[in-house]
């Protein structure tokens, strides 16, 4: 499978992409990049939204206005007048920020840190409760990212990414604990890095390789590396399914890292990309 170019813009560091089906429209963010992107799913017009703070990742609220993960904690972005307002500003540690997070199935918002100048082991993950309450409920990450869940098999899939690693929890729906924890697949490392997921009805993971030129397709019940999508671009960030029939495949890849000669080859980097697949809904 290959992917296409969708929309070319250049991101630093393209992450976090939501489709909401109410609106027929994708979001994602540029970290570094500073900004919110709209897309409108009817004709693939996009919008840029200025940020004065780094924004890591979004959820679904309402029709105009969304949760944005920024770097130092959880606020409400509301994109007519592009506005924030603090929900929870987080003491995240010297030198750390804000990175991969979504809601789960429940309602329940997770966000993870990591530490900028890469020290490993000084990061966390949190989640923020459906009354507000934040917990946290690991310490020592290194660079919190990927998260999915499969709500038939009550079971949360976890990246740290330094570790290379997939790893999952039983996960208790009516409190959100996670228990006997697993691993799923660890990478090696001509695979590039395990970076943002998403899952597909069929309970795969669709898992964005740093790295690693695309999108690797893993069975977590065979424990096994089943397919690949392959983008032109060397550092492949996150993905998620939408379309109007859910059948599209929108990952976003990144400029940050790379040299001269990796923008000669591959041009494209930091472009939005998209592909149709197979799969269940």
């Amino acid at each position: 499978m290959k992917a296409e170019k969708l929309i070319g813009c250049e991101n630093k560091l393209g992450e976090g992409p939501l489709w909401i089906e109410s609106q027929e429209k994708l979001y994602w963010v540029d970290i570094e990049g500073r900004a919110i992107y709209e897309m409108d799913g009817a004709d693939n017009t996009v919008r840029q939204y200025l940020m004065d703070k780094r924004p890591c990742a979004l959820a679904e609220k309402n029709d105009n206005e969304l949760y944005v993960v920024l770097e130092d904690g959880l606020y409400i972005w509301e994109k007519v007048q592009n506005k924030i307002e603090v929900v929870d500003r987080v003491d995240v540690g010297d030198d750390n920020r804000f990175n991969d997070g979504k809601k789960d199935p429940w309602g329940r918002l997770w966000a993870g840190t990591m530490n900028e100048k890469g020290e490993l082991e000084k990061g966390a993950l949190y989640v923020w409760l459906e009354d507000g309450t934040r917990r946290t409920v690991m310490e020592n990450v290194s660079i919190s990212n990927g998260l999915a869940w499969n709500k038939r098999a009550q079971t949360m899939y976890y990246i740290d990414t330094p570790t290379r690693t997939v790893y999952q929890f039983h996960y208790d729906a009516k409190t959100g604990a996670l228990a006997n924890e697993e691993v799923v697949y660890t990478f090696q490392e001509e695979d590039g890095y395990p970076d943002g997921m998403t899952i597909d009805g069929d309970g795969n993971l669709w898992i964005a390789l740093f790295g690693g030129y695309g999108v690797a397709v893993v069975d977590p019940g065979k424990r096994e590396w089943i397919d690949k999508v392959e983008v032109p671009a060397k550092n492949v960030t996150c993905c998620v399914f939408g379309g109007p029939d859910g059948d599209e495949l929108f990952i976003t890849t990144a400029t940050e890292g790379l040299q001269e000669p990796d923008m000669v080859e591959y041009p494209d980097s930091g472009s939005l990309f998209h592909i149709k697949v197979h799969r269940s809904l």
